[in-house]
């Protein structure tokens, strides 16, 4: 068969290493096995396990030119890229219910902000109908239970020619030295590795050391720190120590207790999930209930102080290691759970698709909800100081990129407060060149004023680009849901939705050189429009002139059948009567792409200049319409009509839903993923006005013949309405 892995993660982890055994093991018995990932992967980045290498390496663009027998997501975000492969069966691999990794939302931590909303959207992964295969009894139990899945249920191997009582040790082990070994990455919250390191120090343990996928070379709490070891290196560490102290709150099937069980050592765990896969309280380790630290202390204290205990469980460990299967069994299992999906009526990925979607739509409409909340309430507090310290979290996002694909991948944050001017400085050292940046200013539905933006080359010690006057602003390319505050002063913003940001000017080759490090500062104000006003700021009479000349545009862009809705646009403001540049930019979800553009929401006449839609990902342009021949390939609505019948570049607007619609945007023009910028310069204006400025007749674009019966305007109009 031609199996995939999508992978979310090459590095160290128990999850990935997983993988890498049942993936290794397939290729061995014959079948062609690929690992897929969202980017290139560096060997180095799983040179960690020795099979990693032996497989085929694939990012998800060039998978998409392949068809599978059976493709596997491993990992909630993973489950998101099936629909983009195309494969006669999906499958999802669970090896934890991982809807529980999130940590509880903090508003000072921008990574958490939304964290309920996408702990929601990853249960719901669940719910798919497609074949499952799982590591845990207690996740086959749990699918089953709700959501009727069948899932089936292959345990985890182990390496019995590397995980032995007999061979290297780091240190060996000293009769009456009861040394303790906490594993686990220190950054990851329900790991619980800062705590039992703690508690390990407590308990009088003559050493501790740690073994951790973390990048560090020594921590406070820790003898001996061993990061990021090789697979095959780990034994060497626990056939050193006696007892590894694993004190997880979230696990699938943990494997550290069962390696360390096969080292000739044993174990401390919490009750967690999984844990009585292997582990019997008493007999192989002693298991105490989550957070009863002082259980934890005492047992230690009592195994230290008692060596013939100690020794008792080590016996128990070694009873549990002789009796579990190594990899070669469980991986055939694996094999046979496949075999068994292959036979299967084939997924539909029809539906597959259109599940994913649904999901899609559920997080935006929360976090506008969410964000409409908190408008609403900060609107009702009279100042900044009336609200709670809780109500004033905000974040500035600062992305890189070198061809303008951004991503949280290239991106750094920093948090502030809002109602205050704050000065925040990011620092980045250039890689690539030419170099797009952008900041998005605030996370919350607000007002911002933006006092400066400079980008400096510290190593060249010069400005490269240096943003003060309003005016000067004006060279900011605005994306997601932003918009100018006023037409005329371009230092003020309204954000009204999410991944609200701007595009600074393209940072060319010629600025800097590789490895220069560039100070990328801002400095501004985010504030509700209540203190706007407040402060007289504004006026309600510079309300009502930029009501009186605004207009809106909106960019729609449609589903793979050219369906449109709201929740795929995004509006700018322009001011009416003045030839205006609006641009768009997204990310294309589809190809084909439809676009479709709302030009107006006032009765008016509107002139076309021109329409251009540029991948920049790719670099070119994809479609330029800017001859007045040119505009007729477009779709109007029933609300818009040709003013001329030998001019396709004016229109007029006379309803309530004017829009016209591109040529279609082919595959081959555009991949998933590629930016896509959208430009049109157009100007709106009344029909009076433009007939003042333009006195051609509805016939032909010509002066009308003098004179005549009725007046020419007169006649024009009559026609129109």
């Amino acid at each position: 068969m031609n199996i995939a892995f999508l992978l979310g993660s090459p590095t160290i982890s128990g999850g990935s290493y997983v993988i890498y055994e049942h993936a290794s093991r397939l290729k061995r018995q014959g079948h062609r096995v690929a690992i897929i990932t969202k980017h290139q992967v560096r060997p180095e980045e799983h040179a960690w396990h020795s099979s990693a290498a032996e497989l085929d390496w694939l990012t998800i663009k060039q998978a998409r030119k392949e068809c599978f027998d059976i493709v596997l997501a491993t990992w909630w975000e993973t489950f998101f890229l099936l629909r983009q492969l195309e494969a006669k069966q999906y499958v999802y691999f669970v090896q934890s219910i991982e809807s529980r990794f999130f940590d509880p939302p903090n508003p000072l931590k921008l990574r958490n902000t939304e964290n309920l909303i996408w702990q929601k959207l990853c249960e719901k992964t669940y719910a798919c109908a497609i074949p499952v295969i799982t590591e845990a009894a207690w996740i086959q139990e749990y699918l089953h239970r709700n959501y009727n899945q069948q899932p089936f249920l292959v345990r985890n191997g182990i390496r019995k020619d590397i995980y032995a009582a007999d061979g290297e040790v780091i240190a060996p082990r000293v009769p009456g030295r009861f040394r303790v070994l906490v594993e686990g990455p220190v950054e990851v919250s329900f790991k619980n590795v800062p705590a039992s390191l703690k508690l390990a120090r407590r308990s009088g343990a003559d050493e501790v050391w740690l073994l951790t996928s973390s990048d560090l070379k020594e921590h406070p709490d820790a003898d001996r720190v061993f990061s990021r070891v090789p697979i095959h290196e780990t034994p060497a560490v626990y056939r050193s120590c006696d007892l590894v102290l694993k004190l997880s709150y979230i696990e699938g099937m943990f494997g550290p207790p069962l390696e360390m069980f096969h080292c000739g050592g044993t174990a401390l765990v919490y009750d967690v999930t999984g844990h009585d896969e292997y582990i019997v309280h008493d007999r192989n380790t002693y298991v105490v209930p989550k957070d009863d630290e002082e259980q934890v202390v005492r047992l230690l204290r009592h195994l230290r102080e008692n060596p013939a205990e100690l020794a008792r469980l080590k016996r128990g460990a070694a009873e549990t290691a002789a009796a579990w299967p190594d990899w070669a069994i469980c991986s055939g299992q694996f094999e046979q759970a496949l075999l068994a999906i292959a036979a299967e009526r084939p997924t539909s990925r029809k539906y597959l698709g259109r599940y994913v979607k649904e999901l899609y739509s559920i997080p935006k409409p929360m976090i506008r909800a969410k964000m409409q909340e908190a408008f609403a309430q900060r609107e009702k507090a009279s100042t900044s100081a009336a609200m709670s310290l809780a109500d004033r979290h905000n974040f500035v996002q600062f992305f890189w990129d070198g061809k303008g694909r951004f991503s949280d991948s290239k991106s750094q944050h920093q948090h502030y407060l809002s109602g205050e001017w704050t000065t925040l400085s990011f620092v980045l050292r250039t890689d690539e060149a030419p170099l797009w940046l952008r900041l998005d200013p605030s996370i919350r539905i607000g007002i911002t004023e933006i006092a400066a933006i400079t980008v400096r080359n510290t190593t060249q010690n010069r400005d490269i680009l240096s943003l003060q006057e309003p005016e000067e602003f004006s060279c900011l390319l605005l994306t997601g849901e932003i918009t100018w505050l006023f037409p005329e002063r371009k230092n003020m913003f309204f954000i009204c939705g999410q991944s609200a940001g701007y595009v600074l000017p393209t940072q060319e080759a010629g600025l800097f050189n590789h490895g220069d490090m560039l100070d990328v500062s801002i400095t501004l104000r985010e504030t509700s429009m209540q203190e706007l006003v407040a402060e007289q700021r504004i006026s309600v009479r510079d309300m009502t002139a930029l009501e009186e000349k605004s207009n809106v545009l909106r960019l729609h862009w449609g589903d793979g059948e050219g369906k449109f809705s709201k929740k795929r646009s995004m509006l700018r403001q322009y001011p009416s009567a003045e030839w205006t540049i609006v641009s768009f930019e997204l990310i294309a979800e589809e190809a084909p792409l439809w676009l479709r553009l709302d030009l107006s929401h006032r009765v008016g006449i509107i002139e076309l200049a021109f329409i251009t839609v540029r991948n920049k990902t790719q670099g070119r342009q994809v479609m330029s319409l800017a001859q007045q021949n040119e505009f007729q390939s477009l779709f109007l609505s029933a609300d818009l009509k040709w003013i001329f019948s030998d001019r396709k570049d004016v229109v007029l607007s006379n309803g309530t839903d004017p829009f016209l619609i591109l040529p279609q945007i082919e595959a081959n023009q555009v991949a998933i993923g590629d930016i896509i910028e959208i430009s049109i310069k157009l100007r709106e204006s009344g029909v009076q006005e433009f007939f003042d400025q333009h006195p051609f007749s509805f016939a032909n674009g010509t002066r009308p013949p003098e004179p005549t019966d009725v007046p020419w305007r007169e006649r024009i109009l009559r026609r129109i309405f």
